[in-house]
C-alpha cells in the first residue's frame, strides 16, 4: 500500500527567507544538471530565475524551483491537520516523512526562521504520536 508523503517547496506570493548559493562558472552546468535531476522528477516544480535580495542588501538573480499549482501533486491548500495525517504514515526513499518535516523545522529554527503552519503540523504530529502511545 502506497502512502506518498509531502515535501516543502516555494509557492507564489509573499516572500521567503533562505540561503542563496553562488556557483563557480566552471561548475554551473554540472550544478544545474544536478538540480534539474533532483527537482524536476515529477515536474511539480517550474524552474524560474527570480530576483533575490542578499543579506548585504544586494539584489541578484537566482535559479529557483517554484511549485506548479496546477500539478496534481500540489498540496498547498491542505490544513495542518490534513498535512500531519499524511506525513504521519508516509515513508519515502530518504526515510519517514515525519523526520523530513521535523528536520526541516529544526533547520529553519537554527536559521532564525519561523514557519507557523509547519510548527502547527509538527505539534499535531507530536500529539498524534503521544495519542498512539497511550492507546
Amino acid at each position: 500500500e502506497r502512502h506518498p508523503g509531502l515535501v516543502l517547496g516555494l509557492d507564489y506570493g509573499g516572500s521567503c527567507i533562505g540561503t542563496a548559493f553562488r556557483v563557480a562558472p566552471a561548475q554551473k552546468a554540472e550544478v544545474i544538471d544536478y538540480l534539474r535531476e533532483r527537482e524536476l522528477v515529477t515536474h511539480v516544480y517550474k524552474e524560474r530565475t527570480m530576483p533575490v535580495q542578499l543579506s548585504s542588501g544586494q539584489r541578484v538573480s537566482a535559479l529557483t524551483y517554484v511549485i506548479d499549482r496546477s500539478h496534481v501533486q500540489y498540496a498547498g491548500a491542505l490544513s495542518a491537520e490534513e498535512a500531519a495525517a499524511t506525513v504521519a504514515v508516509a515513508t519515502g526513499k530518504s526515510g519517514p516523512n515525519s523526520e523530513y518535516v521535523l528536520n526541516t523545522l529544526e533547520h529553519l529554527r537554527e536559521m532564525g526562521i519561523r514557519d507557523h503552519w509547519l510548527e502547527e503540523v509538527a505539534a499535531k504530529l507530536a500529539a498524534g504520536g503521544a495519542e498512539s502511545l497511550r492507546a
